[in-house]
């Protein structure tokens, strides 16, 4: 068995007892991500196969893990499990939109970032977590379906049995509660 110390090295030197302390160790963290990038989507099925997705490229990429420690193994799977989620809602909804015999040759995989922009984006995403978090569970759940996976009202009040009305003044009012704590921020100072 693997422990904290060495299962990074073990990953890398492709030792499978090393693969399965990582999926013991991180299962409910992944699982955690994966289903709220999925859940618009509502399929166990499509949510086991993302997890198993993403524990099957942390297998296969483990090499290009350049960090140290356990820290920053868990930002890295993280940032795996939250891209590997968004290809596979991504995908769904174009299944869901595209005609089979038109849905060959479309390319999913988002282009490579830089180092700086992808620390910014992490930056950004910690600042955006807070503010996200002040939120009540329904409105962030329809601020991210609304602005992230660009839904319409429609769609959302159906998927959470809302009215129409009700999303669009939940949105209109966690808009206003997003400005004033950006602002807020900006008041702080770094």
């Amino acid at each position: 068995m693997k422990t904290n110390d060495n299962y990074i090295v073990g990953l890398k030197n492709k030792e499978e007892d090393a693969l399965e302390f990582i999926m013991d160790e991180y299962l409910p963290l992944v699982k955690g991500i994966v289903r709220q990038v999925l859940l618009p989507i509502g399929s166990r099925e499509l949510t086991g196969e993302c997890i198993s997705d993403v524990f099957l490229a942390v297998w296969h990429h483990a090499q290009k893990f350049k960090g140290e420690g356990e820290e920053e193994f868990r930002k890295w799977l993280c940032a795996i499990a939250k891209y590997k989620a968004i290809d596979f809602y991504r995908r769904e909804r174009k299944n869901l939109e595209v005609p089979a015999s038109d849905r060959e040759g479309i390319d999913l995989f988002p282009p490579q970032e830089s180092a700086e922009e992808q620390v910014l984006f992490m930056e950004n995403a910690k600042e955006m977590n807070k503010l996200l978090n002040s939120f009540s569970a329904t409105d962030r759940t329809i601020f991210i379906m609304k602005f992230f996976w660009g839904m319409p009202s429609e769609e959302i009040s159906r998927k959470l049995g809302l009215t129409k009305s009700a999303v669009d003044n939940r949105i209109y009012r966690s808009k206003k509660q997003l400005v004033k704590g950006v602002l807020n921020l900006g008041e702080g100072g770094c």
